[in-house]
């Protein structure tokens, strides 16, 4: 191939039909929970609107968004979904808005204490609105929901715990052309920032029954699908901001080999994920059919938001991102195993969700061939043709799993394969180009999948269970050097590399509330100290230094300095040796300061 193929062509519609969604019946102080109960996102908290007596929606301020020319967006998408040039599909038409808590929407004091703001967002004719809010900040204790105008579907509540690391809220889809957006605030909280930047028109995908996946596909809840259920639990779909709107493609969870179930989330680069729309990342777990065949009545209820970029290389096209939130428990994820020998795969399936619909399976029986798409070497895995299933637009970023070992083996990059052309190909790009890539951390997987190092395939894992490489914690205060492995240090949102990157720092904090998260690095910091933030980028918490003390007493030190009576551990790791030690404030008491000057006997 002279070109590169992209994405899928002609993908077979059908008429299928969604569930409908089940209205809900609500009692003043009682909420009744049944199985016909209102599509609930997780939610932990019910609306403050919806427990207390407030002013009638009707009242609350009302913004319409200006007309979108959806014919003109279906014209381009035409164009674009049939053409060569990278890009996911595009489902939503993204409308720049002003809206804030100080010029908009409709505030009221709250029975019992507290204030409510309100605001409803209209965009005729949207089959489904998803919002992006460029800056979010929350004070502890409050919260922001957002629901249709009757209640169906709540998303939320998000707190300052959803807050991504440059400031930002990215939220799910909710179907419909109305949105209420609600925030609490309590009595006594501190000052609220919330700015809403983008509303996404939806106007393709999300709630359209009319442009659904093709009809050969085949539900991963179908028999044949079973002995491949814990790699469909790795697989997810998502959405993500781009410059023209928002898109969507698949990707999936992978293991790594220090078994610490980091959130590291893979999907393919031409699906325009990078260091500048990482955080807008809403991924979606479990949207399957409840029954074999049904090709619909997914639910969208699963998801979370927000993401920080790792990693990209366009040549084999992969882009690798750590999900800002381990997912829930209640979400049975899967951690898939992979495999980076390069080995001619000789049969697979495709785990992927068509079109964003719900999740699907496809069969190859006949040995995969290497091609080169026109980067200069073979960085790809040609499918000739599924013997069963298919993939569509929207499937990009899936990947390929051999049937034998189950491991991943490649990422999709596009193809011609669909329902209506059963003979096409697909093109994956090869997990052993991934791996080595242009030979940076920026630009291969290696560095973040093997840290412990020396292996080119790993095992999937399961959390709930263990997997390889999971060793228990042991969370005393001021541990003694634990035995351990040389890993590489990679720094994140959430991970500080000190003294050259030889020094691991993570935090995980404990509120009065009972929650628990992980510590955000400050952009404060040089090589040999740096401070974790909890609740307030602007809020600095722990700040941890290592210094080279080889010269006095043959040891790197570690001091620890907090100004907070949160719990926290704060784990140090040396890159080197492995060896760790964790320091150790207790709920409620003010954070007394470390000088551990014999913390790591591991001088060069």
């Amino acid at each position: 191939m002279s070109h590169r193929i992209r994405t899928h062509l002609n993908a077979q519609t059908h008429g299928s039909k969604r569930a409908r969604r089940v209205g809900s019946t609500w009692i003043i102080g009682i909420l009744l929970l049944a199985a016909a109960a209102p599509s609930w996102a997780r939610v932990t908290e019910l609306p403050k609107s919806f427990r207390q007596p407030v002013g009638a929606s009707s009242g609350v301020e009302s913004v319409a968004m200006p007309r979108v020319d959806v014919e003109a967006l279906r014209a381009e998408d035409a164009i674009s979904d049939n053409d060569f040039e990278p890009g996911p599909i595009r489902f939503a038409a993204s409308i720049p808005v002003a809206y804030d808590l100080e010029t908009s929407g409709t505030w009221e004091d709250v029975e019992g204490g507290g204030r409510l703001w309100r605001l409803r967002v209209q965009s005729e004719g949207a089959l489904s609105l998803n919002f992006g809010f460029h800056r979010f900040d929350l004070p502890l204790g409050a919260g922001l929901w957002l629901y249709d105008a009757a209640g169906d579907r709540i998303e939320g509540p998000y707190t300052w715990r959803h807050r991504s690391s440059d400031g930002k809220l990215w939220t799910p889809v909710i179907l419909g052309d109305e949105v209420i957006l609600e925030v609490y605030l309590p009595t006594g909280a501190g000052p609220a920032a919330l700015e809403l930047s983008e509303v996404n028109h939806g106007y393709r995908y999300f709630g359209d029954l009319t442009e659904k996946q093709g009809s050969c596909n085949i539900d991963v809840i179908c028999p044949e699908a079973a002995p491949y259920s814990d790699q469909v639990r790795a697989v997810a779909h998502y959405t993500v901001s781009l410059p023209n709107g928002t898109g969507l493609c698949t990707g999936q969870l992978v293991n790594n080999t220090a078994g610490d179930f980091r959130p590291l989330f893979l999907t393919a680069e031409h699906c325009g994920i990078s260091a500048t729309n990482a955080s807008s990342v809403v991924v979606f777990w479990n949207f399957e059919s409840p029954s074999c065949g049904m090709l619909s009545g997914g639910s969208l209820d699963d998801n979370q938001t927000g993401s920080t970029h790792l990693a990209s290389y366009e040549p084999s096209d992969f882009t690798l991102v750590e999900l800002s939130q381990t997912p829930d428990a209640a979400s049975n994820v899967y951690y898939s195993g992979w495999d980076a020998s390069g080995a001619i795969p000789q049969s697979v399936v495709g785990i992927h969700h068509p079109r964003g619909d719900e999740k699907a399976i496809a069969f190859e029986g006949d040995t995969l061939v290497s091609v080169d798409i026109g980067e200069g070497s073979e960085t790809h895995w040609q499918v000739t043709a599924w013997d069963n299933g298919t993939t569509e637009g929207g499937s990009s970023g899936s990947c390929i799993f051999d049937q034998a070992t189950k491991a991943c083996v490649g990422t999709l990059t596009g193809g011609f394969a669909s329902c209506e052309n059963p003979t096409g190909f697909d093109v994956y790009g090869k997990f052993s180009a991934h791996w080595t890539g242009d030979g940076t951390s920026e630009t291969r997987l290696s560095n973040w999948l093997d840290p412990v190092g020396g292996t080119t395939s790993l095992e999937g894992a399961d959390p709930t269970t263990g997997g390889p490489g999971d060793d228990d914690d042991d969370d005393d205060d001021d541990d003694d050097d634990d035995d351990g492995q040389p890993f590489t240090c990679m720094p994140n949102s959430r991970t500080m590399c000190l003294e050259g990157n030889r020094f691991e720092t993570k935090v995980q904090w404990t509120d009065f509330n009972g929650m628990t998260g992980d510590g955000f690095v400050s952009p404060l910091g040089t090589d040999y100290f740096g401070v974790y933030w909890f609740f307030s980028q602007m809020n600095g918490e722990v700040l941890v230094k290592v210094l080279d003390g080889c010269d006095f007493n043959g040891h790197y030190w570690v001091f620890v300095a907090g100004a907070t009576n949160v719990g926290f551990d704060l784990t140090v790791a040396d890159s080197s040796t492995g060896s760790s030690r964790t320091y150790s404030n207790s709920l409620g008491e003010v954070a007394h300061s470390v000088v551990d000057t014999t913390a790591f006997a591991s001088c060069p």
